[in-house]
């Protein structure tokens, strides 16, 4: 279906124009030349991946979940036009809404798209926002891309203070000019939602937390980002929250210097948590969850498996795995899951121009992986990482994110949307390794001459 039309391009100036004037006012603050056209830049790229994720799903693709977002938000407008009483329907469960629109439009071929939450709460988001934006599926894309901008400025701006400004250049390049990053996280999906949304809440953990600059208003908005990010996709959310636990936990042993006490503190720790896994049965619920994880995962390879028949724009297919139910078979699956998020496909994988850009933007990952692996001989780079908290929950934060996103997607294109909600904190990682590693060289040159 044809959702862009004149309209959009007569409107896309004026509202490149308007974000324009507020990134400009927002620049003004910040002194540093450099600063200043990091921030200008990454606003343009954007903007950009905005305008060209929009063109490549109208005139390449014809079809995609934005879409969905868009005729359900329509759908929501159209008949709130008619009778504000509709407005309930916001507010409904979405199996209610999604027997409401089959009610409504007489068929079901959007009723099982509409009972999901998480595109219904999308569609919502799409919705308020078509108010604003003339109801223009162009313009509710620079609105969403321009969201996803500030939450990732956000994020390098905390990135960049724990740098203490060194390598912002690079930084940049690697947190901000990713293509993927740009591209992937600024259309009228739900990547760009939660791209922003994640550099908002870390943004107001780390001033809270470390600045002590936490106040009511960046609790409320926390929460009201958190809850966002629960209902669109629930696992990002919740990656976090253990993420921020082993780091207050990696803190609290931080404190105990005594070597032999920190030993048996740790060694306490593990005993207790062994015994309420014990008395509550964990390890029988966590074996529970695995099976549902795996019968979900089995039937979703099967439908996907029947539509690849079908699918002639999936070109990026992913070998289906034969999925090992129990808790220890995904542990032992894992690291296949996490290389095949973080480093595929290879290029000899691309079938299409799209996917070539995707392997040479994983093949420049990998190389970097492996190329401060070797240079700081392995240990080092983990000695590196375990010595700052933040690389560390960067690090196990990126393994989740990679275990997660391997294990349930099935192809490359959808991977390659899915991923970038960890590349931000995986590329931060792998600056702030290289960024010690060079002053360590630095310092042992400086050594050296003395002598």
């Amino acid at each position: 279906m044809q959702y862009i039309d004149l309209t959009d391009f007569l409107l896309l100036p004026l509202y490149l124009f308007i974000f324009y004037v507020v990134v400009r006012k927002k620049a003004l603050q910040y002194t540093e030349i450099d600063l200043r056209n990091i921030f200008f830049t990454a606003f343009f790229l954007r903007m950009f991946g905005s305008f060209a994720y929009a063109m490549m799903i109208q005139y390449y693709y014809g079809y995609g979940d934005s879409f969905g977002f868009y005729w359900t938000s329509n759908f929501f407008t159209e008949h709130l036009n008619k009778d504000i009483g509709n407005i309930s329907y916001f507010f409904a469960p979405a199996e209610e809404v999604g027997k409401w629109v089959t009610f409504e439009t007489g068929d079901n071929y959007y009723s099982g798209y509409t009972s999901n939450p998480a595109n219904i709460f999308v569609a919502k988001l799409a919705a308020v926002i078509s108010y604003f934006s003339f109801n223009r599926y162009l313009i509710i894309s620079l609105f969403f891309g321009f969201f996803s901008f500030a939450g990732q400025w956000k994020l390098f701006q905390v990135f960049n203070d724990i740098n203490k400004g060194n390598g912002h250049k690079l930084l940049a390049f690697a947190v901000l000019y990713t293509p993927s990053i740009w591209f992937w996280g600024s259309g009228l999906i739900k990547d760009s939602i939660c791209l922003g949304a994640t550099g908002f809440i870390f943004s107001i953990l780390y001033n809270g937390m470390v600045k002590r600059k936490m106040n009511i208003f960046g609790i409320f908005y926390c929460l009201i980002l958190g809850y966002t990010l629960y209902q669109i996709k629930s696992y990002i959310i919740i990656i976090l929250f253990v993420c921020l636990s082993i780091i207050f936990i990696y803190r609290l042993f931080a404190f105990i210097k005594n070597t032999l006490l920190r030993s048996l503190i740790i060694l306490s720790f593990i005993l207790a948590i062994s015994v309420f896994a014990y008395v509550t049965s964990v390890s029988s619920e966590l074996q529970s969850l695995a099976m549902d994880a795996k019968a979900q995962v089995d039937d979703f390879q099967h439908n996907y498996s029947v539509s690849q028949e079908f699918e002639e724009n999936s070109k990026g297919f992913i070998g289906l795995r034969e999925i090992n139910g129990s808790v220890g078979g995904i542990i032992l699956q894992s690291p296949i899951a996490i290389f095949t998020c973080l480093f595929r496909p290879f290029i000899w994988e691309s079938r299409s121009i799209a996917f070539l850009f995707t392997s040479l933007e994983s093949m420049f990952l990998l190389f970097c992986t492996i190329y401060l692996l070797y240079k700081t001989r392995i240990r080092g780079f983990f000695k590196i990482i375990f010595r700052s908290e933040f690389l560390l929950f960067s690090l196990i934060l990126s393994l989740l994110f990679a275990m997660v996103i391997g294990f349930t997607t099935f192809n490359f294109g959808t991977m390659s949307r899915y991923r970038i909600i960890l590349l931000p904190f995986y590329y931060f990682m792998l600056v702030g390794v290289y960024l010690k590693y060079q002053e360590h060289n630095r310092t042992d040159l400086q050594k050296a001459s003395h002598h």
